[in-house]
């Protein structure tokens, strides 16, 4: 990871609509995980994803209501530009209240294969766990390289699905990490 990455927690304060002035969403797709027959399948699904300035604030809406919510956000920085974030909902569900979900993990194209995305994840996780989560849940785009990186880093597929966050990504893998 670069040496001048910081990864800090944001609060309400940093949720301003500059925030993600210089963050670049944008990722290109040639292939997606889809189920079928009960079997992962690799498929050629190929299109760019990139967020607009309208999905950006549409985003730091959601991550200020996390935090209100108090739910955590943390992002890393280099310098005073936000190149990766992360954000874990406060509310726990599962059958044994043991997931907290991990709505938001992002990082900036540009940024992406330097180790910021896992620090993210682990620092999400110590989070998960000070809201006594026993496993984070994460609802992923089934992107190839989005999934590559989930299951890099040790997630399985989630025992019990949260139909709420399934029915609102159908396409999304769901899976879930122990803490």
């Amino acid at each position: 990871m670069n040496t001048n990455t910081i990864v800090r927690e944001l609060k309400l304060l940093d949720c301003t609509p500059e925030l993600l002035a210089r963050f670049s969403r944008y990722q290109e797709v040639k292939r997606c995980w889809r189920k079928e027959d009960a079997k992962w399948v690799l498929k050629d699904i190929s299109y760019v994803g990139q967020w607009d300035e309208k999905k950006k604030q549409s985003v730091i809406v959601s991550l200020f209501s996390c935090i209100q919510n108090g739910g955590r956000v943390v992002g890393a920085f280099i310098g005073d530009t936000l190149v990766g974030f992360a954000s874990i909902d406060a509310k726990l569900f599962g059958s044994q209240n043991q997931y907290v979900d991990l709505a938001m993990i992002h990082t900036s194209d540009g940024y992406r294969n330097k180790g910021i995305g896992r620090q993210l994840f682990n620092v999400a996780c110590e989070h998960a766990k000070e809201l006594n989560a026993k496993k984070l849940y994460i609802s992923a785009h089934s992107a190839e390289d989005s999934m590559a990186f989930y299951r890099k880093i040790g997630c399985v597929d989630a025992i019990e699905i949260n139909q709420e966050l399934a029915e609102k990504e159908p396409c999304d893998c769901q899976l879930e990490y122990t803490l």
